[in-house]
């Protein structure tokens, strides 16, 4: 996994720490993970005051172009604990998406968007929607001329 993360991780500007606030709510926060393969954490840049608590967390890297092609995706999944001062998150899992990791990280992206979708559709007791591929290929063709 640490190979994976000093060989994405660089592509990125910045990742998005998602975690839970101390009354149990979702919080997302900017930061800038280091890694620190030896103590087998990711240092983190998160400001003073940010309402985060040690706990199972996530860091999505993720980056796309102006129109949103080009896409590349990762996630970490671990936990977030404090380290001397500051945060560390310690991952214990790596999941390439779009982009990252090869035809196999693209692969696992569109299965778990299929098994996503499926997942809210049965929940909710709604059937799997018609696409108007007609009308919409005839869209492209007046859009085209």
């Amino acid at each position: 996994m640490w190979d994976e993360i000093e060989k994405y991780l660089p592509m990125f500007d910045s990742a998005v720490l998602n975690v839970t606030d101390p009354d149990g709510y979702p919080y997302s926060i900017r930061c800038h993970p280091v890694p620190d393969r030896t103590a087998g954490t990711l240092r983190l840049d998160i400001e003073e005051g940010a309402p985060v608590r040690i706990g199972q967390a996530s860091i999505l890297c993720h980056s796309h172009d102006q129109n949103t092609w080009n896409q590349k995706i990762f996630v970490l999944r671990g936990d977030l604990e404090e380290a001397r001062g500051g945060w560390a998150f310690r991952p214990e899992k790596f999941v390439p998406s779009l982009g990252v990791g090869g035809p196999l990280g693209a692969m696992r992206a569109v299965i778990e968007i299929r098994r996503n979708a499926a997942g809210y559709l049965k929940r909710r007791g709604l059937p799997r929607p018609r696409i108007a591929w007609r009308e919409i290929e005839a869209v492209k063709d007046r859009a085209s001329r």
